[in-house]
């Protein structure tokens, strides 16, 4: 949802602090004063509307169980039930519910309010939203286009405009161009809460246009980080440039728990090869346990690969059970580094259940050329029984 604020007071101190707070982007505060001002306010048009905005909040925080009731708050109060069940359909949509979306959509014809930026636009677009679910790209898109052209700056317009972008080929620049430099604003805050992967393709156009745009710059926030890392560093690298640090998506990827391990260890990684930013450390310590056994080789590689000087971290906290130990050894012996691989060897015979360990499960994570390589690395160190050990395994393995 839109967060265009009319700055005209609405008589309820709640509902004016709530909107002063979405304009700034605080939207878990303005959620509450919206939900205060719907019980507080005298006038019916602004329960409605703090109702609304309350809907519209959760929608954009991905809470759709939580609408329905909010959506019947503004039924009951506003003249139409058009906006509640706008509302209600947005709720249903995300909860896969799709004949269900389409029924309320069905009979919304007017969903316009005195405060919530909504519009006949709006009903449209969530129309096309449909018939893109049901697989119709081509009528989607030709519905967005011809939306667009009647209303040009509509929030719901710019919102199916990086859907398209993000899960098709469809090409904004056109879009883009029509838009004036003193009309940025109100595309850059449409997006907002938008598909990240679209809002991406859109702003970089933007950008392109003008370069150190600041208001492109406040949106990276909501959209960078959940790209994937080469992007999400270009945009990084952008606010760095002009002093912006603290406020990095590459960073915030590396931190993010529900971004996948591995990717959170690529962020790490480049985050600290490209910024030299000392935070990458922690951050990789906290991920590299969580990768799967099956790529935690793979994962120190990356970071041997991409920022050599974080290897060490990754080696002593991804090397966490004897499986795991063996297969970084393998994959850093096969790296060239027969020295720290065969450290990393011994110090996963040495954990306690590497007892449980049997022939096949050695042979398994160590080749018999690793094997050899292993044992000829313990001579050379006078560790006579390892190496002695690791040749008879090399042995079996060669056998079998």
């Amino acid at each position: 949802m839109g967060a265009s604020v009319d700055r005209e007071q609405s008589g309820c101190d709640e509902f004016d602090r709530a909107r002063e707070l979405l304009a700034e982007f605080r939207d878990e505060e303005a959620l509450d004063y919206f939900e205060l001002a719907s019980g507080r306010a005298t006038d019916a048009a602004v329960r409605a509307s703090a109702a609304a905005f309350v809907a519209g909040l959760l929608l954009s925080a991905h809470r759709p169980w939580e609408v329905e009731a909010w959506a019947e708050i503004v039924r009951e109060n506003a003249p139409r039930p058009d906006l509640g069940d706008f509302l209600e359909a947005g709720a249903r949509l995300q909860l896969e519910d799709r004949e269900g979306a389409r029924a309320l959509l069905e009979r919304v014809e007017d969903p316009t309010d005195p405060w919530f930026p909504c519009s006949v636009t709006a009903a449209r677009i969530a129309r096309a939203h449909i018939a893109y679910l049901d697989g119709d790209v081509e009528t989607a898109r030709l519905e967005v286009l011809a939306t667009f052209e009647m209303d040009r700056y509509a929030p719901e317009v710019w919102d199916a405009f990086a859907t398209l972008c993000a899960d098709t080929d469809f090409d904004p620049t056109e879009a883009i161009a029509h838009v004036p430099d003193d009309r940025t604003l109100e595309v850059v805050t449409a997006l907002r809460n938008s598909a990240p992967a679209g809002v991406d393709k859109i702003a970089e156009l933007i950008w392109a246009r003008n370069p150190g745009d600041a208001r492109v710059l406040a949106l990276v926030p909501r959209f960078a980080a959940k790209l994937e890392c080469v992007r999400a560093m270009e945009w990084s690298a952008r606010m760095r440039r002009i002093g912006m640090g603290r406020t990095c998506p590459l960073l915030d990827r590396a931190e993010d728990q529900t971004v996948e391990p591995m990717e959170r260890v690529r962020a790490c990684a480049l985050v600290h090869a490209a910024f030299g930013d000392r935070r990458a450390r922690e951050l990789l310590e906290r991920a590299v346990p969580a990768v799967p056994d099956a790529v935690i080789a793979p994962a120190v590689l990356e970071v041997l690969t991409i920022a050599p000087a974080l290897a060490d971290s990754a080696v002593a906290t991804g090397a966490s059970t004897p499986d795991r130990a063996l297969a970084i050894a393998t994959a850093l012996f096969e790296r060239g580094a027969p020295h720290e691989a065969y450290s990393v060897l011994v110090h996963g015979l040495s954990m306690e259940a590497a007892e449980f360990l049997t022939t096949d499960d050695v042979v398994r994570l160590l080749p018999v050329p690793v094997l050899h390589g292993l044992a000829a690395e313990a001579e050379e160190r006078g560790e006579e029984d390892v190496a002695g050990i690791l040749e008879a395994v090399a042995v079996v393995a060669g056998e079998s």
